[in-house]
């Protein structure tokens, strides 16, 4: 019976797919209905490495936390991270990003977050409450997200009474886990989406026995940062 009502539940969610793609233009498709996820398939530059590796040599426990406006994303970037050549590259690319979120969004502002980690900080499959998160992983495993069809969303959260998400029948096999390569640029769109109420992108932190080295980014809308941080005195100086 529980079987049969999951089935049925599955059979009527709301349609949405996947637009992964080579061509940076086609970013705009997360603005589509039935769109829940935007990949730019990209391979990272040798020197656009070796500078995210700069970063994680010189502080393993790196981090870093900005909500500029978008005409000073590359200058507040700069007297943060430095001006050596070495790293000039890095911000070019956050910048670029960055850039590229306000655009297709209208903002004036974005919350830019670069940090180095070493486990899972998501360990569990999930759904964001918000619009849409820009991520990309610079050094290290990226992002792991389950296609919207073969997720059973009752199973999200306390639905999995207790059981890891292999067994608790989020999904029904380790192959339908699919992976974002280091470089990688998504969009993941959210359940605060207007239209995607119950349908955001079921994703989560690279899984992962050991330990690992990864630095990740990601690129939110300020009304997030508001929300999570009203009080603080670093935005009202940005102000």
């Amino acid at each position: 019976m529980h079987t049969a009502r999951a089935q049925q539940e599955l059979l009527t969610q709301p349609k949405r797919h996947s637009c992964i793609s080579k061509d940076l233009n086609r970013f705009s498709e997360i603005f589509s209905n039935d769109i829940n996820i935007a990949v730019w398939k990209r391979k990272l530059e040798a020197n656009l490495h070796q500078a995210a590796q700069n970063i994680l040599r010189e502080d393993p426990n790196f981090n870093l936390s900005l909500v500029p406006r978008k005409h000073e994303i590359k200058e507040v970037l700069i007297s943060e991270l430095g001006s050596k050549n070495s790293i000039s590259i890095l911000i070019d690319d956050i910048s670029r990003l960055a850039n590229l979120f306000c655009s297709l969004f209208e903002l004036d502002r974005v919350w830019i977050r670069l940090d180095a980690i070493n486990r899972p900080m998501c360990p569990r499959f999930h759904t964001d409450a918000l619009k849409c998160r820009l991520v990309t992983t610079y050094i290290g495993p990226a992002t792991e997200w389950l296609p919207h069809h073969l997720v059973d969303r009752s199973k999200l959260g306390s639905g999995n009474n207790g059981q890891p998400d292999q067994k608790s029948g989020l999904f029904k096999s380790k192959v339908d886990i699919q992976k974002l390569n280091t470089g990688d640029v998504a969009l993941l769109k959210g359940d605060a989406w207007e239209g995607n109420e119950e349908a955001g992108i079921v994703h989560r932190s690279p899984h992962s026995e050991d330990d690992y080295k990864r630095l990740y980014m990601t690129i939110d809308f300020q009304e997030l940062f508001l929300k999570i941080y009203q009080q603080n005195k670093r935005f009202t100086m940005l102000n």
